[in-house]
């Protein structure tokens, strides 16, 4: 039986970050040969670093969020004074890591919306990866926000979190389409009629749409 070569961890980094490439920009169905070319090394030498196609999408899932993890700021969700303006921040701050990391943001766009084209199995195992993470740090952060919050006696602070997650995720991404619309809006200061919308669906979170009687 032949000797197998020591791995190279330079050629499996190669790999990896190619492989990230390929799959955010053609899905599953990127070519093996095309992350070998980019990797600068052989069909052959993807193959004995990774044993089938499954098994680099799943190791390229999770060096995309490895990557983003190693840079992503925390500080921009929980150092905010109010939530208008941590809403304002971490959407800029999103789209500026977007831009940034465009491939890691593209492949993990796919695995967020369960791309059919990615096999069963894999996309349940990498959409599980995907969302356990995201669970995790949004946990953090709202733990954060909740823990500045003066929160009524009579909730429970799980159920304040989980709401308080739902809703500035939906804010969140009204936010970002409306700035993908704006691009010349880049300040603070130029964001007047947005920052009104959101403080006036946080007003309606925080006290209702109901008329008192």
């Amino acid at each position: 039986m032949a000797k197998r070569l020591p791995r190279d961890p330079k050629k499996e980094q190669a790999i990896l970050e190619a492989a990230v490439v390929q799959f955010g920009k053609d899905g599953f169905n990127a070519s093996t040969d095309k992350i070998a070319e980019q990797a600068n090394v052989s069909k052959g030498s993807v193959f004995r670093y990774f044993d089938n196609k499954k098994e680099l999408y799943v190791a390229a899932v999770k060096q995309a969020m490895a990557t983003l993890v190693a840079v992503v700021d925390l500080s921009v969700w929980t150092d905010s004074d109010d939530l208008v303006t941590m809403i304002i921040n971490v959407t800029k701050y999103k789209t500026e890591l977007s831009h940034q990391f465009p491939n890691e943001f593209a492949l993990l766009t796919r695995v967020y919306a369960q791309d059919n084209l990615i096999p069963q199995k894999v996309r349940q195992q990498v959409f599980g990866m995907f969302t356990k993470w995201q669970a995790e740090v949004e946990n953090t952060v709202v733990t954060r926000v909740v823990d500045k919050m003066a929160i009524r006696k009579d909730l429970d602070k799980g159920q304040v979190k989980k709401y308080l997650t739902l809703v500035l995720g939906t804010i969140s991404a009204e936010v970002q389409k409306d700035l993908e619309e704006h691009p010349e809006m880049k300040r603070i200061e130029d964001m007047g009629a947005l920052i009104s919308t959101v403080k006036n669906y946080l007003k309606m979170a925080e006290f209702g749409i109901v008329e008192s009687r």
